[in-house]
């Protein structure tokens, strides 16, 4: 009988322990400490020797950087080039004549590895491709020279404990493309004018696919870079805000205002997880999530944290971009404070003052994990986008049974249907959620008695509608004002099994732009281990501090 090697890696798989699990993928993808060590004695080692200061990280800073040195290369050896305008701030797309293959490949071959310095060493990888976008070798590109139709560049920055935050969206592609003679025929039937540059690759597609003299002329007067008229029709051109809840469940004044209020409330129809310790637990999610933030989304204009009165003691607030709001700025209704219902404190965040039109609500428990652009979450013209789960919600009806969460979302559902006369059948994904003050504003206009209660819940209730991240989805889509997006995301729960492997998978996946790290309920035996596998895990992806931090 044969077996497939995925079929075998599954038998024994189910035959391992958590700990053998971890320990084997750890060996497979060279992550053992000893492993380590060797990689890095073979590698290329300029980063380390030159003792690379790095001491931040913003991968849109990384990637102008990048783009500069490769432009000094070849205008240092007298290689014209234009730089495409483009829709991302990554993936940039140089434009040379190929007659000059051959200096090209050398030119940035041979100096490219050598542009590292204390300040900003790394690593260059260099690819030849043809114009199918497949490598060549050094040598075959030798040999043949009109076979190149792009050279890559990647520089690749590590922090001091080996982590690379560069991701391949940091390329830098230069493009051969062949001269016109005149006799190429345009795509509307006319023929291109002598000396235009026509391109070879189909893709990826980019905004332009020749450039006449003229064109390439004015380009030379303006440092090489072809101008858009005007800001591109599918470019965000609005700033975008950032909106945090964040708590501090171990601060002694703050334990004794939720106690008093505890000891108070009606509870009585409230699922026991609505006051679970674990929702005010701090594994210090805020901090490093605020460093993914500023790694891959440093495009947000300012980042609100709405608070109890409180502050992280290692937070910044004289940074700019800081803002602390305490919850008695934004509730409408002040009397009903204090609450420690994530859903009441949610409903009311669209009163910050200052806010953007366009803001991101994020828990601290989501974290980026490779460069993004405002346009993941909203459209040029102005639509926020939804990211639907493909998780269900039940067709029965909310009660005492279900989980806040799930109760939340069937309130949310019977809203619409009563609203719109239209029902929804999914739940949304645990990521940064796109909000419209706007269509947030007209909400609580046209429903007041319904904020009013969420917001007036101490703790969570069945009773309770997830306002921001849900209830807002499903309107502004009833609106006109959402679109579904697509989002590349991991949820890890806390409480699995195995949460060491599940950590270190999302650690080298390189398609996930965010991800979600929740805890539900963690029985009392595993919190300390899964302290300890989270406070490791975040120290090794998101080792290098922010600019939001003291110190």
């Amino acid at each position: 009988m044969w077996f497939s090697p995925s079929s075998l890696r599954s038998f024994f798989a189910g035959k391992l322990t958590p700990e053998r699990k971890v320990w084997f993928s750890k060996t497979r993808h060279g992550e053992q400490p000893w492993q380590r060590s060797f990689d890095f004695s073979k590698r290329d080692r300029t980063w380390l020797d030159s003792g690379d200061q790095l001491t931040n990280y913003d991968a849109r800073v990384e990637q102008q950087q990048s783009l500069n040195a490769v432009r000094e290369i070849l205008a240092a050896n007298g290689i014209d080039f234009v730089e495409l305008p483009s829709l991302s701030n990554f993936g940039p797309t140089l434009v040379v004549d190929r007659e000059y293959t051959d200096t090209v490949c050398t030119s940035l071959l041979e100096e490219l590895p050598n542009r590292a310095t204390a300040e900003r060493a790394g690593t260059w990888t260099i690819s030849l491709r043809n114009v199918r976008g497949a490598k060549l070798t050094a040598k075959a590109s030798k040999r043949n020279p009109g076979k190149v139709g792009s050279v890559t560049c990647l520089h690749h920055r590590y922090a001091p404990n080996g982590r690379e935050l560069t991701t391949h969206a940091q390329s830098i592609s230069i493009e051969l493309w062949r001269k016109s003679s005149g006799n190429d025929s345009r795509a509307d039937g006319g023929k291109h004018i002598a000396g235009t540059l026509l391109r070879r690759q189909t893709e990826p597609p980019l905004t332009l696919d020749y450039v006449e003299a003229t064109t390439w002329d004015s380009a030379q007067r303006n440092s090489g870079k072809i101008r858009l008229p005007a800001p591109h029709l599918r470019v965000l051109q609005d700033p975008i805000d950032v909106v945090y809840t964040w708590v501090d469940g171990s601060d002694p004044d703050w334990r004794a205002r939720m106690l008093t209020t505890l000891r108070g409330a009606d509870l009585t129809a409230a699922e026991p997880s609505s006051i679970s310790e674990s929702r005010y637990t701090s594994h210090d999610e805020l901090r490093y999530s605020l460093r993914s933030l500023e790694y891959y989304a440093s495009w947000v204009r300012r980042i609100f944290i709405v608070t109890d009165g409180q502050a992280p003691e290692w937070l910044d607030t004289d940074n700019p971009k800081i803002t602390v709001v305490d919850h008695r700025e934004i509730f409408a209704d002040p009397k009903v404070l204090p609450v420690f219902n994530s859903h009441a404190i949610e409903s009311q965040l669209h009163h910050i003052p200052g806010l953007a039109d366009r803001y991101l609500y994020l828990n601290d428990d989501c974290f980026f994990l490779r460069p993004t652009e405002p346009e993941l979450f909203f459209t040029a013209n102005g639509l926020a986008k939804h990211f639907p789960s493909q998780v269900p919600i039940d067709f029965g009806d909310w009660g005492q049974r279900d989980l806040p969460i799930i109760s939340a979302a069937k309130r949310g559902r019977d809203h619409i249907m009563d609203k719109y006369g239209r029902t929804v059948t999914h739940r949304f994904k645990h990521t940064p959620h796109a909000q419209l003050r706007q269509v947030l504003e007209e909400m609580e206009s046209e429903e007041p008695q319904l904020f009013a209660q969420v917001a007036a819940s101490p703790f969570r209730s069945p009773e309770d509608v997830s306002i921001p991240s849900s209830l807002h989805h499903f309107d502004a889509f009833a609106r006109g004002m959402s679109i579904v997006g697509k989002i590349g995301y991991q949820f890890v729960d806390l409480s699995e099994p195995d949460l060491e492997l599940r950590l270190l998978r999302v650690a080298r996946r390189t398609d996930l732009d965010v991800f979600c790290l929740n805890e539900t309920t963690v029985p009392d035996e595993s919190r300390e281990n899964a302290s300890k596998l989270v406070g490791r895990f975040f120290e090794d992806r998101f080792p290098i501090p922010s600019s939001f931090e003291l110190g």
